[in-house]
């Protein structure tokens, strides 16, 4: 591993908020967040359109986006609490524009054949791509996926599917309470865990709540990188235009996709707000660095700075407060603090997006399953 107290890294995924819609409790600490947008009412009233197709209505102009803000210390303290004691990435982005499963494969192996959801009543797909799971276990590194019903979604990688080490998500609180956790911990809820629109969030920082303190219960809490992070923006605003560095067939931005969360913390994790742009190919590229792992054979993984620089091992953080129990927030710095000013954009100009690499050493061609006429959505 890069630090040899690092026994565990954990990747959490929840779903469709963006970096604005969650935290501007975050703007007086000196985050990039709007702060003036309308209040938002727990739990949503609907799901808003945030497929491919809404996303590049988005991009055009021609959609707009649900522009709401949740009470972030009222109805999330406990992200709160996580984002201003942890690593909070305000520029991070969802790995694709477009809605889940891409993104989803993109935290688990950084690559997706497909910019859409697989239908519900056909069998589900299986793809012989590489996954950082799998990595692991080529390594002799233990790893679990505590997934969602029928999986989801590491059950599409043949590489997992059918592997006694996909448990239902129900066992993890008590098994990380047991310190029965492998180095490689992936963790996804059903909902209404998920935060899902329609769903009450708070339901699902609970959830997380729960999960985390499982962990610190087992005595865990010193020795291992949480990576908390949500799959796509849901349809929701985001005041920040991210940076154009690949683009399908016909032209249109795909990544990186719209900011969404993304908070690293743990007893070794340099606290602060980070402005560097990431994306979701980050998180498997910083799995592999914390757990010393040998590239993925992915470029858009292998060539990733990932976030390996944010551990300290001399560090030692409090562990954060025991769930269901009351939560204090730092006090906000006076003055308020004013934001960093956004990164230049990682690369200068956009590339196609490329074939799908296979284990087999063969290519699926990149992905093209959602056509677009521009100008004509």
């Amino acid at each position: 591993m890069a630090s040899s107290r690092i026994k565990h890294v954990m990747v959490m995924v929840q779903e469709n908020h963006t970096t604005d819609n969650y935290f501007q409790g975050l703007a007086p600490y000196g985050a990039n967040v709007a702060k003036d947008w309308p209040a938002q009412v727990n739990p949503p009233a609907s799901d808003q359109p945030h497929d491919r197709h809404a996303y590049y209505r988005w991009l055009a102009g021609e959609h707009k986006a649900t522009r709401t803000q949740f009470d972030t210390a009222a109805v999330i303290p406990f992200y709160a609490y996580l984002a201003l004691t942890g690593a909070f990435l305000e520029n991070h982005c969802s790995g694709f524009g477009t809605n889940s499963t891409p993104n989803h494969l993109l935290i688990l192996g950084g690559q997706s054949p497909t910019l859409r959801n697989p239908s519900r009543t056909q069998p589900p797909p299986l793809w012989d791509m590489p996954s950082v799971p799998g990595l692991a276990d080529e390594a002799g590194i233990g790893w679990a996926c505590y997934t969602g019903t029928d999986s989801y979604p590491a059950g599409f990688y043949q590489q997992l599917s059918g592997s006694k080490n996909l448990i239902p998500n129900a066992h993890f609180v008590a098994d990380a309470a047991a310190g029965k956790l492998p180095p490689l911990t992936y963790l996804w809820h059903d909902a209404p865990e998920d935060e899902h629109p329609t769903a009450d969030v708070t339901i699902g920082m609970n959830k997380t709540w729960e999960s985390v303190d499982a962990v610190v219960r087992s005595g865990g809490w010193d020795e291992t990188v949480f990576l908390l992070t949500w799959d796509d923006w849901g349809g929701w605003d985001d005041h920040v235009a991210t940076p154009n560095i690949e683009h399908t067939l016909d032209g249109v931005q795909l990544a990186y996709g719209p900011r969404v969360p993304l908070i690293m913390f743990g007893g070794p994790v340099k606290p602060g707000i980070d402005s560097r742009w990431s994306n979701h190919a980050g998180i498997p590229k910083t799995v592999m660095q914390l757990l010393g792992l040998p590239e993925l054979g992915v470029d858009r993984v292998d060539k990733d700075p990932g976030l390996a620089d944010l551990i300290d091992p001399t560090r030692h953080n409090p562990a954060p407060p025991v769930f269901g129990s009351k939560i204090s927030l730092p006090a906000p710095p006076q003055p308020e603090r004013r934001p960093n000013p956004l990164p230049p954009p990682p690369a200068a100009t956009s590339n196609p997006v490329p074939p799908v690499v296979l284990r087999s050493g063969g290519t699926l061609p990149p992905p093209n399953d959602v056509t677009l006429t521009p100008n004509k959505p």
